[in-house]
């Protein structure tokens, strides 16, 4: 410690410079406030700047983290000027060369695709000098954090503080000599300067992808149909086993998914179950199973073995089909088809395989040939650009070329459509195409077609290779929930937002363009268009795998990881069948200094130390995870934390020390209480609680958007925060019984609440007497963005006056539970322009109900549950033409359905627990209620 220090600190220990210091510490103090208005300001200046700077579409991972760091640098250097004296230059010096140093690695990263070793190790240095600045200075914020920590001594932080700031010192003193080191080795590669991270931005696919148009299936129809026919052939009764068999990315899970939906096959089977195997161990597949099977999600991995005999029980009453995707082992089958009864009443599994001793029963086998070269260039074409019949709508021109890249895909459709995905973003024109053939040599290994898929993710802008990166994260056919993977990405800083957007806009869009060229497969999506859920080809897995773990991105833990692998790992993943450190060490005793995430798949995960620069810690589904470290104080980057399906019993007050949180989530945990702290986090965007109660109104949470399972107490009286950028808000109300009397919700709050809450997008309520009021467009006036609207009456109905009652337009979705109207509803409820999705449930006083020509003009889903005095429904010609599903539920009173002729869209109808009298009438193909309906697909009872 210098001279000056020491004098320092012991002048503030002594009583006749004790006035003088306190005054020199408010002045600082008040100092510090200004600076950092001014630091705020310019930051936002700066970030404008640099998200029209550093998008150039070369960029790689290298230029991403560059970019990261120069932000970084500069936030730095915006420090009090204090803190900085004596490496204030070295900071500058480094962002400087740095800086320069960005405009190399275009160049340098199109060389290193090309197989250029020099270029290559180049790259690897800039990428792992960048990340030891990155390191240093995340390391520096911490340690001001904890030096300037409430218990701490003010002499004790400032002390605290000058140590820290020398450690940085020294730390920037040897990267800069790495620097200047790795600058002479650019002139001695030769490689090109091309700017300084200046390029034009790289833009999301402006061609849509046809939604109605089967993009990713050509040929293979022969099969199909012979694949059907064994499924329904009613000459044989006896269990049986159907087996698709080809290679990685031929597409046996896109043709078993086209049978498993085909309308004879729903009809025919009480129950299907679809499943995806890949390298799960026995006994999870087992829990997964049996859970779809069951309904019951909790079976202990210890008594699972005993649920094989529970699986067949379950089965041995109905006709099933299970399709088990992407088997590696025979084992697997003979293990299951204990619990799959042979009941002679025709019901089949149907397995897919790459491999052909997986399949126990020769006579059913189906292996997928190769597209033929008409077949892939069908293909090729229908993804390039987008129309139905691309064989005839091909211009001449690009004829030549066209088969030229269909048949370097040598007839595997994964490779097809990705590089169909790939053309679909770039110029019509022979010469942009024939560029593409070319450029197809630079990334090929030896391996069957892996060129392509390479080519299409080099093809990336440089925010969406980390984002695909990072999905590398995953299992194995996991299905991804797209609201936490762009939550992750937010938190890592991979998304730049534009003007005025949100970052969870930006994400989706992402996300979108990740699909749109095929690098995922999306499993569904939400009524407004957006991506609900989506997984990654095993393939493109391999691939994500292959990129993130050759640039250091990502560490897979297994039995062979060392400490020292630990240490330099950035992002860490841990699966079911993994084990960490050479001696199966658990993360209790294990260090990780740097990594950025750590994200656990597995149910027996505990976590017992700090990571200090974490910014994602997901452990959902750790189930044995009952308490988190004291060291969660000091993860002041955390940005996202995933706690739900945990056995988490609370959280430490300390959490109020993540101040840049944004994400939360405690969903499905044995958390009884909130720590006041929480609120105190002014960072947050989105809250998921366990039915917890409300924030606090003094709370400043002007970014939060999602606010999800509040409790709401009876006795409420001050309100909620104010929460202007408010999109999502899930709440229950009750009232409840005090000093024997009944306490009423006062519904007044919440709807005045809701009067200001002018971004308000999904809103769902429940609780006793919901007044309609909190419906009325007229009484909140706020609704103008409100898509999703759900009214859950518990306890007393809801009492709705639908003359009086004006319901918001732009409703997408509407879901009303234990209501009573005073008439029939669906005059009102038709007249909705937008409306895609209603339910109805347990809805009194309601005996007729007409749905007029031309209402529900959008409705595509409609649910009908538990409306015992129905006794008439009536549908008129041309009303809801395009409802795909009708569920129709308990309503015991109604003798004959509607004349449904019409509805040409319908795709399924589904009847549970309806009359015997009804049942009968539909189920007899020669009674009129049969020829109301007999044009619909499938039927289910």
């Amino acid at each position: 410690m210098c001279t000056k220090t020491r004098l320092r600190l012991r002048l503030t220990s002594t009583p006749s410079h004790h006035l003088n210091f306190h005054l020199k510490t408010h002045i600082h103090r008040v100092r510090e406030t200004e600076r950092e208005r001014e630091r705020e300001r310019e930051r936002e200046r700066r970030e404008r700047e640099l998200s029209s700077v550093c998008t150039s579409s070369t960029k790689g991972m290298a230029e991403q983290i560059v970019s990261l760091v120069l932000t970084k640098l500069g936030d730095l250097l915006m420090e009090e000027y204090f803190f900085l004296k004596g490496v204030k230059k070295q900071v500058e010096l480094v962002k400087i060369h740095l800086g320069q140093m960005q405009g190399f690695l275009g160049d340098a990263e199109d060389r290193k695709n090309k197989g250029n070793k020099g270029t290559e190790q180049w790259v690897k240095d800039v990428r792992d000098v960048a990340f030891e600045i990155e390191n240093a200075i995340d390391t520096y914020a911490v340690k001001i954090h904890n030096a300037t920590a409430k218990h701490v001594r003010i002499g004790k932080r400032y002390a605290a503080k000058i140590i820290a700031l020398h450690k940085l010192g020294n730390a920037i003193s040897a990267i800069q000599k790495k620097i200047c080191t790795i600058a002479e080795s650019a002139n001695n590669l030769k490689i090109k300067n091309l700017g300084e991270g200046v390029g034009e931005e790289k833009l999301l696919l402006k061609k849509p992808v046809l939604p109605d148009i089967d993009n990713e299936f050509v040929g293979f129809e022969v099969d199909r149909e012979k694949i059907i026919n064994a499924l329904v052939d009613s000459a044989n009764t006896q269990k049986r086993v159907i087996s698709i068999v080809g290679v990685g990315g031929l597409g046996k899970t896109s043709l078993s998914l086209k049978v498993y939906n085909n309308p004879k096959v729903k009809e025919l089977f009480d129950l299907r179950i679809w499943l995806s195997i890949s390298q799960d161990k026995h006994i999870d597949v087992l829990r997964k199973l049996y859970k779809k099977v069951t309904g019951i999600s909790q079976v202990p991995v210890e008594e699972a073995e005993n649920y094989l005999g529970e699986l067949n029980k379950s089965l041995s009453n109905k006709r099933y089909l299970i399709v088990l995707d992407d088997v590696w082992s025979e084992d697997v089958f003979h293990y299951l088809n204990v619990g799959f009864p042979e009941v002679g009443n025709g019901s089949r599994v149907i397995i897919t395989t790459r491999i052909l001793n997986v399949a126990p029963d020769p006579t059913g086998v189906f292996e997928l040939p190769f597209l033929n070269k008409v077949e892939s260039l069908e293909l090729l074409l229908k993804n390039a650009l987008q129309t139905p019949d691309p064989l005839t709508n091909c211009p001449k021109e690009l004829r030549d070329v066209a088969d030229k890249l269909a048949n370097r895909c040598d007839g595997l459709p994964l490779a097809i459509v990705v590089l169909g995905r790939l053309l679909l973003n770039k110029p019509c024109t022979p010469a942009h195409w024939s560029i593409e053939e070319k450029n197809l040599d630079w990334f090929c290994n030896g391996e069957k077609c892996v060129n392509i898929l390479a080519s299409s993710y080099h093809d990336l802008p440089y925010y969406l290779k980390s984002c695909f990166r990072y999905l590398a994260c995953f299992p194995e056919d996991y299905k991804i929930r797209a609201k936490n993977i762009t939550k992750m990405w937010i938190a890592e800083g991979f998304i730049e937002c534009h003007g005025e957007g949100k970052f969870e806009d930006e994400a989706e869009r992402c996300l979108e363009e990740l699909a749109q060229r095929s690098l995922v497969q999306v499993v569904d999506r939400r009524l407004d268009g957006s991506i609900k859920s989506f997984r990654i080809h095993d393939i493109l897995r391999d691939l994500a795998i292959h990129e993130a773990t050759e640039n250091d991105f990502l560490l897979r833990c297994n039995k062979e990881n060392t400490q020292t692998d630990l240490n330099k790992a950035r992002r860490v993943v841990i699966h079911n069948n993994h084990k960490v450190g050479s001696q199966s060490k658990n993360l209790e005793n294990i260090a990780m200094p740097n990594a950025r995430s750590f994200l656990s798949f597995s149910s027996e995960v505990p976590i017992g130390i700090s990571y200090p620069l974490l910014r994602v810690l997901e452990l959902e589904g750790s189930v044995k995870l009952k308490k988190l470290p004291e060291e969660l104080k000091s993860m002041i980057h955390l940005r996202y934390l995933g706690l739900s399906f945990t056995e988490l019993e609370q959280l430490p007050e300390t959490i109020g020390c993540l101040q840049n949180l944004q994400t939360i989530n405690i969903e499905d945990t044995n958390i009884r209480k909130i720590p006041s702290s929480l609120w105190g986090i002014q960072a947050l965007r989105h809250v998921t609680l366990n039915g917890l109660p409300k924030p606090p109104p003094s709370a400043n949470l002007v970014k939060l958007q999602t606010l999800e399972n509040v409790l709401v107490p009876a006795s409420w009286k001050d309100g909620l925060p104010h929460l202007p950028s408010l999109r999502t808000l899930r709440l229950c109300y009750f009232d409840k019984e005090e000093n024997g009397s009944i306490v009423m919700p006062n519904w007044n709050i919440i709807i005045t609440l809701l009067g200001t809450m002018n971004n308000l997008v999904s809103l769902f309520i429940r609780g006793d007497r919901i007044p309609a009021e909190i419906a009325d467009v007229k009484t909140s006036p706020s609704y103008e963005h409100l898509q999703t609207l759900n009214l859950y009456g518990f306890g007393s109905k809801l009492r709705f006056f639908l003359d009086t009652v004006e319901l918001p337009r732009n409703l997408i979705k509407l879901s009303l539970r234990y209501i009573w109207f005073d008439k029939d509803p669906m005059p009102k409820l038709e007249k909705l322009p937008s409306l895609k999705s209603l339910t109805l449930s347990v809805i009194e006083n309601i005996e007729e109900m007409v749905c007029s020509a031309g209402g529900f003009p959008q409705l595509q889903k409609l649910n009908i549950w538990d409306m015992d005095d129905l006794k008439q429904w009536k549908v008129e010609k041309e009303a809801m033409h395009l409802l795909k599903t009708l569920t129709l539920a308990q309503c015991k009173k109604l003798p004959t359905l509607p004349d449904l002729n019409h509805v040409k869209a319908l795709q399924e109808l589904r009847l549970f627990r309806m009359s015997d009298v009804l049942e009968s009438k539909v189920k007899d193909c020669t009674r009129e209620e049969w020829q109301k309906i007999q044009h619909v697909p499938t039927i289910i009872f």
